[in-house]
């Protein structure tokens, strides 16, 4: 049995959890969602180990790390939240993700010295958690429009993906300087990042535009999932072909 195993389940829990959502069985959901975060947590430690030895990089392969930061960010906001909202809900993007994620290969590229930094590491975690969190707040704005609810807590997931998708764009410079000496490149990379960030930066100035209603900004908030997926799975997509160790 290898570990790839564990992901499978934690998506099949994953899909479980918006079934049971559909047939009213929140709590159950919840629970099937939280087992199967358990188990993707598990599969993403044993990743570091993928290659035969530990390698970190492993655990911070955006197309993995996604559906587990989005799973992980959905159990906060019910345990924190004061809202009366069905969280467990986005059980559905989460599979989607997961199941991306079957399909994706599970090797691990190669790092390069520029990648043994614990920056990169950092960089990612906190630029996929970011992005885990305006994906969620794309869900929950769309899920507002259609059921013409105007309070759905999507506002509170897009600030706190800006703080972490923020911190991507310093720990990512700091990193950019160690491995090629500049803390920015006119890069596809860096540009896409920056769109991501502004695109949302935007978002948090609407108040100021009176005529930017709950409603407009629900649609503004989901458009924000095509953005972040314009900018990103592009690079995710190109690596496919890549060759890898341990997968």
């Amino acid at each position: 049995m290898t570990i790839h195993v564990l992901l499978y389940a934690a998506a099949a829990l994953y899909a479980a959890a918006f079934i049971l959502h559909l047939f009213k069985n929140g709590r159950v959901a919840f629970i099937s969602l939280c087992t199967g975060f358990a188990l993707h947590t598990v599969y993403q430690v044993s990743r570091g180990w993928i290659t035969g030895i530990f390698i970190p990089n492993g655990m911070f392969d955006g197309v993995f790390l996604l559906p587990w930061g989005m799973a992980l960010a959905v159990i906060l906001m019910k345990f924190l939240s004061d809202r009366e909202i069905a969280w467990e809900s986005a059980a559905a993007p989460v599979f989607l993700f997961a199941l991306f994620a079957l399909a994706y290969p599970k090797g691990l590229i190669p790092p390069t010295p520029n990648k043994l930094t614990v920056w990169a590491n950092v960089f990612f975690l906190s630029e996929v958690t970011g992005q885990a969190c305006f994906y969620l707040a794309a869900w929950f704005a769309a899920v507002g429009i259609a059921t013409k609810r105007e309070s759905n807590g999507y506002h509170s997931l897009i600030v706190w993906g800006f703080v972490l998708y923020s911190i991507a764009q310093v720990t990512g410079a700091v990193w950019a300087y160690l491995g090629w000496a500049t803390t920015f490149r006119w890069g596809s990379r860096h540009l896409q990042s920056a769109v991501i960030w502004c695109y949302f930066a935007a978002y948090l100035h609407l108040r100021f535009l009176p005529r930017w209603g709950v409603r407009e900004k629900s649609y503004y908030a989901a458009v924000g999932s095509l953005v972040v997926m314009m900018n990103s799975f592009g690079s995710h997509l190109h690596e496919m072909g890549f060759p890898r160790i341990g997968g």
